[in-house]
């Protein structure tokens, strides 16, 4: 079981997938995924517990983003059931951003992810959107 290590942010879990597991906790499953950025560096998942009923967002670093892994940059998580507004969790994280959790029994859900790569000379800003889903 994965576990995050105290006031770092940093989860022991050796996959993407596995440290958002660590974020939401362990009753959490990766439902859908999108990974982000030039070099595909950051993922942003959607998970889900059958026991809490919950979903939640996680946008994570990849350990193989260089420089970007444990630096600050802008990164996001969020998630939106139909008809409801957004929950956002978007700033400077070294690791990830979120959890950001949502009960939405009976209703679909999308999710969003926000990742700032800073280059040499640039800085881009990358979003994904989800479709609405995983409805239940």
């Amino acid at each position: 079981m994965s576990t995050l290590i105290a006031g770092t942010g940093v989860a022991s879990a050796s996959s993407p997938a596995d440290k958002a597991v660590a974020a939401c906790g362990s009753s959490y499953y990766v439902q859908r995924q999108q990974s982000m950025g030039l070099g595909q560096n950051v993922t942003v998942f959607l998970l889900y517990s059958a026991s809490t009923r919950n979903n939640c967002v996680v946008t994570v670093k990849h350990e193989n983003a260089g420089a970007y892994y444990g630096t600050a940059t802008g990164l996001g998580a969020g998630i939106q059931a139909e008809g409801g507004s957004w929950k956002k969790d978007d700033g400077d994280y070294k690791y990830y951003a979120g959890p950001v959790y949502l009960s939405a029994a009976g209703q679909c859900v999308r999710f969003w992810g926000h990742y700032e790569e800073i280059g040499a000379s640039s800085i881009r800003d990358w979003y994904h959107t989800s479709t609405f889903g995983n409805c239940g």
